[in-house]
């Protein structure tokens, strides 16, 4: 969830969403947390239609919340085209639909103005100049990673359980020589190993793990724990780093080459 606070100025805020403009007015995002209200203030003002691209890694409300508050949704002029995963048999437009409708939301997506087509995702989607690659990786329901190869590599793995033999070398398979690797870390060792064993989430010395198996020069630690304050996600990237030295935290505003 989302959350504030003084305890969470640093690594605080919104949930998950990764945005690059890829070309001139448009838009490629992974996952459409209440962070991507971020974005539409910073496009507000524009003059000219834009085109937004969104791969959902899975279906999470955390993952998904802002979508129905994402003020291009209510745009004639814009056009949304969302790649989703087909989870428990589910068809990702039936699966939106469902819960972006009354009465949990005023205005149901699929009588959105804006211009929206959601698709199954694929293996392979060309969005401008960036190659999006996926797998299926371990989490309760499913979850899907992406790679996005442009001028740098950038794999994200956001809600993504160590542990599983094929799971992760399927993720080091994906992430093999990239540049960054943003890893779930939500727990630590001992949790992850305990009481949260199977609830879906790393610890940082798997995420190291996959890090060094896959080649990737940077690891970048995600989805933290909401409970964790600032402190205490700075002492889990210390920890990390004494495995993979090139480790930081994701916070908000961070900026990643692509």
């Amino acid at each position: 969830m989302a959350v504030s606070g003084p305890q969470y100025q640093r690594f605080g805020g919104n949930t998950t969403c990764y945005h690059a403009e890829v070309e001139p007015g448009h838009h490629l995002l992974v996952d459409a947390g209440t962070g991507l209200r971020g974005l539409q203030h910073a496009i507000a003002g524009r003059s000219e239609p834009q085109r937004f691209t969104i791969f959902l890694s899975h279906y999470h409300w955390d993952h998904i919340q802002g979508l129905p508050l994402f003020s291009p949704l209510y745009d004639a002029a814009s056009r949304i085209d969302i790649w989703a995963p087909a989870l428990e048999g589910r068809d990702p437009e039936r699966a939106l639909w469902d819960v972006i409708c009354r009465p949990w939301w005023p205005v149901a997506l699929a009588e959105a103005p804006a211009q929206v087509r959601i698709r199954p995702v694929q293996d392979h989607v060309e969005v401008g100049p960036i190659l999006v690659r996926s797998a299926e990786l371990h989490h309760p329901g499913g979850v899907i990673g992406y790679r996005l190869e442009g001028d740098h590599t950038v794999v994200v793995a956001t809600d993504q359980e160590t542990g599983v033999e094929r799971f992760d070398e399927r993720l080091v398979k994906l992430a093999h020589g990239a540049d960054v690797l943003v890893h779930d870390s939500q727990y630590t060792p001992g949790e992850h190993h305990g009481p949260r064993l199977g609830w879906g989430h790393s610890d940082w010395e798997g995420a190291s793990r996959i890090a060094h198996e896959a080649g990737v020069a940077r690891l970048v630690l995600t989805s933290h724990d909401p409970d964790r304050t600032d402190d205490e996600v700075e002492a889990i990237r210390t920890a990390a780093r004494a495995l993979f030295p090139l480790t930081d935290a994701a916070h908000e505003g961070m900026r990643l080459p692509l």
